[in-house]
Order: C-alpha cells, then structure tokens, then sequence
C-alpha cells in the first residue's frame, strides 16, 4: 500500500445546539458538551509526492451522503460522488475551449461481473446491490482462499491512518502512516 503521509488540521466541534439531531429535527432544548467531533480536515502527502485533502463533516447542511473523490492531474480530472455512485465525470485535456469541461461516463453491464444488476448503461445499481455484490466477494473468498474484497489489512490501513490523524491533531506535526502486512484490496 501507498504511505499516506500528512498534516493534519486539529478537529475543532463546531458550535451547535445539543438538542438538534442529525437529521435536523428538534430533540429538546437541552445543551451539553458534545463528546465526538463535528468536522475533521487533513492534509496528506502521499509516497508519490501527491498531495490529498480530505475533509468530513457528520452536521453539515445540504448532502445526505455525499462521499465525493476528486482526483486532478495535469491531462485532466474526474470526480465520483456517492450519490450518483453509477456515474463517473471525467474532464480530459486542458484546452480551455467550448467543450472543455465535465463529462459524464455511465456504469454499465460492460463494467466487470455484475451485469444483473445494470442490465443497460443508465440502469443505475444501488447501495442495497453493493452490499450483495460485497457479500458474495466475501463468500468466494472465503471458499476460494483468494482476496476478492476489501480485507482485514485494508482495515488495518484505515485504522493506521485514524491513528495518524489522531498523533497530528494532538502535535499538529507530520505523522508517518504505519505499513501494515498482509494483503490488501491495492495489492491485488
């Protein structure tokens, strides 16, 4: 697995009334001390010498469950919100020209084993379909032996990386994310 690398923005609650709950409905007028935190912001290098943010907030207003990557290079971008998780916006070249800009590519049943569940390009696979497909990678690798998702290892990684963020909030310096062994999802 690629080192992730950073700095780390200390997590800071955002100033809230108690008794809202996330779902923005009133619970009471009660006011207390809020024991996990609201928002959290990093920086990250990683080994490559690319540079990450990444932020999360669980109180923001507006998206319901918008996980977005955003990957920009020099030729290009794309972008993958959760939300619309059958769509992938891609921009390719930097010309600056009318047609510069996003376009859309649609997930289809071309796109790998699970073409029961995108029968056709704009047929769009849910959460609850994920959660099958993940289940049943689960059972073959199980009976086969072989990796074919997400592993204890990769959860190993996310657990290093919680940790780093944790070391960097508290000293605000550059912490080293610990490498794990076994194999993960990346190696195979």
């Amino acid at each position: 697995m690629t080192a992730l690398t950073g700095t780390f923005i200390k997590e800071r609650p955002i100033p809230t009334k108690m008794g809202i709950g996330h779902s923005g409905f009133e619970i009471g007028d009660e006011v207390g001390e809020v024991e996990n935190e609201d928002y959290v912001g990093m920086l990250a290098r990683f080994d490559s010498g690319a540079v990450a943010t990444m932020e999360s907030s669980r109180v923001s207003v507006g998206p319901r469950a918008e996980y977005v990557v955003e990957v920009y290079g020099t030729e290009g971008s794309v972008r993958w919100n959760f939300e619309r998780l059958n769509e992938l916006q891609v921009c390719l070249g930097v010309d600056g020209g009318p047609t510069h800009g996003y376009r859309r590519a649609m997930a289809g049943p071309a796109w790998g084993e699970w073409h029961r569940y995108q029968p056709a390009i704009g047929t769009s696979m849910g959460f609850d379909d994920l959660k099958s497909i993940e289940a049943a990678q689960f059972v073959r690798s199980v009976l086969t032996g072989e990796q074919h998702a997400p592993s204890a290892a990769d959860a190993w990684c996310a657990a290093e990386v919680d940790a780093a963020v944790v070391a960097s909030a508290a000293d605000g310096q550059w912490h080293d994310v610990a490498r794990v062994e076994g194999r993960t999802t990346f190696d195979a």
